[in-house]
């Protein structure tokens, strides 16, 4: 969440002056996807609790100055989350060494909180917005054609270490799990390039 906040203020997706005047769509972000017992003062107190912080920028112009102190911010924010986190478990199981399956890491309400409201930052304005929604349901057609596409064509379309998978798969879907498995290890480009490649731009 602290880094989709830098990477939306340094694509100018998301208006730092804004957050205020868009809270109630923050709010309802918050509840629908991440933490849906969140009340509205919770999601007002995190918000100002967060323009409070010192490194918490006022402006943002993408300057050489503004992105060293979002730099800033992201290792604050990071940090906070982590030492409020720490210090919870450490109050709950003590000092002592906390090896696997002798504690479990507290996170205290108000960082759930404050994240919650960082991820609806980037829930309402990258997210949620309409270029994003077109961009989605791109990538999405392209998936359904590139599965469809590598298994039609299949075993030529595979990778050697699918291939592999698919020669000892030992039925239908055992063989389209492997066709699965390859189109989801592509990043967007590869899978773009490979769109284009099967079936045309």
């Amino acid at each position: 969440s602290v880094h989709d906040l830098e990477d939306g203020l340094v694509t100018g997706q998301i208006d730092i002056s804004k957050l205020n005047d868009d809270l109630e769509h923050l709010y309802q972000t918050a509840i629908r996807d991440y933490l849906p017992d969140l009340s509205e003062q919770e999601a007002k107190s995190a918000l100002n609790s967060l323009h409070n912080l010192s490194c918490w920028p006022k402006e943002f112009d993408r300057s050489h100055r503004h992105l060293a102190q979002l730099k800033d911010l992201t290792s604050q924010l990071i940090g906070r989350f982590a030492l409020y986190a720490e210090r919870a478990t450490r109050e709950r199981y003590g000092d002592g060494n906390l090896t696997r399956y002798q504690a479990n890491l507290i996170v205290p309400r108000e960082v759930r909180i404050e994240v919650a409201i960082l991820k609806s930052i980037a829930g309402y304005y990258i997210i949620g917005a309409e270029v994003s929604k077109e961009r989605y349901a791109r990538q999405e057609e392209v998936i359904i054609e590139l599965v469809e596409a590598v298994s039609r064509l299949a075993p030529a379309s595979l990778e050697s270490f699918f291939l592999q998978q698919w020669q000892v798969a030992e039925s239908a879907a055992a063989k389209m799990r492997v066709v699965i498995d390859q189109v989801a290890s592509l990043t967007d480009m590869g899978a773009y390039a490979l769109h284009e490649k099967l079936i045309g731009a």
